[in-house]
């Protein structure tokens, strides 16, 4: 499959020579490639290439995401070259992978998730989403709004988590309780799915990340998979 990324380097020394060595060693067909600094004090190095033999785009993500001082931010995938038959999608995909891949598509995660989740064995389930959901909610914090002067939580819930969450399905909200309407991480699930543990550790990693809020605990009070898909969490 042809593919585009983009990855930021975490200091100028670190060189378009160092990104695409590691890929030519991994056996990438490299297309083009093109290096400009970027606003942090590093590379931002830009690479079009194509995977050989039975590279998977879970091999992709992690072989991209495992380069040295560089960071995923940006991973395109030409649609039409995607596997066939043939050479399968790696369905387990570990949580490196994932957050690499989520990343690369943020806000376009849903699928991601239920992947993620779908490969997990069954006793795992809620504690890797959770801990999952935490990771990107608490980098969400970081990368959108630590900048800004800390909130009190109703505050903090209203004007920067719902915003947040608007990225995923429509929100409703109160100074102590979310809910997501048509919640996407159940949307096609039966009634004993366990996706939404995600969203439970998003919120808590989220207003975690908030020094003035602090630990917080999410409860998800009431799941609508297979019903009406209307989810509700209570944060204390």
């Amino acid at each position: 499959m042809k593919f585009s990324c983009a990855l930021e380097t975490s200091s100028e020394r670190i060189r378009l020579v160092n990104v695409i060595s590691p890929l030519i060693k991994a056996g990438y067909q490299l297309i083009s490639q093109k290096q400009e600094p970027s606003e942090n004090g590093g590379n931002i190095i830009h690479v079009v290439a194509k995977t050989q033999g039975t590279k998977t785009q879970a091999d992709l993500i992690d072989d991209l995401s495992s380069i040295e001082g560089c960071t995923l931010f940006k991973l395109e995938i030409d649609e039409e070259t995607v596997s066939s038959p043939s050479t399968p999608v790696k369905k387990a995909l570990d949580e490196k992978s994932v957050l690499a891949a989520i990343g690369a598509q943020y806000p376009d995660i849903v699928d991601v998730v239920r992947q993620y989740e779908d490969g997990l064995p069954d006793e795992m389930r809620i504690r890797a989403l959770h801990e999952l959901g935490r990771k990107v909610g608490g980098g969400i914090y970081q990368r959108d709004y630590a900048l800004g002067s800390p909130l009190k939580m109703s505050a903090a819930i209203s004007r920067e988590l719902v915003p947040a969450l608007k990225a995923f399905t429509k929100v409703k909200a109160s100074d102590h309780s979310i809910t997501l309407i048509k919640c996407p991480f159940c949307k096609t699930s039966h009634s004993h799915h366990l996706g939404c543990n995600f969203v439970v550790g998003y919120i808590e990693g989220f207003l975690t990340s908030n020094p003035i809020v602090g630990r917080v605990r999410v409860e998800e009070t009431k799941c609508g998979a297979g019903s009406t898909n209307i989810c509700e969490f209570t944060i204390w």
